[in-house]
């Protein structure tokens, strides 16, 4: 068969099959914004979630008129491929911890370095925005609680950043976990 230009038609076809089997095969990882309504922040969350397959977005505690329209740009779309909530109720929270193991990424006096957390799947990683980090409701009810080290003066990172290096720590621990298990 000679090389040819594919066809809308085909780019089509091959673009739906791959979203298809995207859908089907989700990491168990679930992510929970507490009170993140910076735009730019989620944007990124939701293009890092998509990224890495991650099964769900939980939008809680979000404040005043939040634009939808607007997210849907800063995540480049990808707020239509992935499954995202918006939760408003603390009971709703609850509810979400029947199925999975909550880990908090904040600095707390439980907290341990990310590199050392070994997981439990399906896990809800919960964090929290910039300025007030995770409630302490949410912290209570975490099973864990995970931390980037810091080595220099300041003592945060932007929560979409230190959101992606935890991310891709636990779907490769994931990963590995599946692989030892599928031998």
């Amino acid at each position: 068969m000679d090389e040819h230009q594919l066809s809308f038609e085909e780019i089509n076809k091959s673009h739906r099959k791959q979203i298809s089997e995207i859908r089907k095969n989700r990491i168990p990882i679930s992510i929970i914004t507490d009170g993140i309504n910076d735009i730019g922040n989620l944007g990124m969350i939701f293009r890092l979630a998509d990224a890495l397959r991650i099964n769900k977005i939980y939008l809680y505690n979000l404040k005043g008129n939040f634009n939808f329209k607007l997210l849907k740009k800063k995540s480049r779309s990808t707020s239509n491929y992935i499954p995202y909530e918006l939760i408003n109720d603390f009971s709703q929270v609850l509810n979400l911890k029947e199925n999975c193991k909550f880990v908090i990424l904040d600095k707390t006096n439980k907290s341990v370095d990310f590199s050392e957390f070994i997981p439990e799947f399906p896990l809800c990683v919960i964090i929290g925005s910039e300025k007030f980090g995770v409630a302490e409701e949410m912290i209570q009810l975490a099973d864990y609680s995970v931390h980037l080290p810091m080595f220099g003066v300041n003592t945060s990172i932007n929560v979409a950043t230190a959101t992606s290096v935890i991310l891709y720590d636990l779907v490769k621990k994931y990963q590995k976990n599946e692989k030892f298990h599928n031998k």
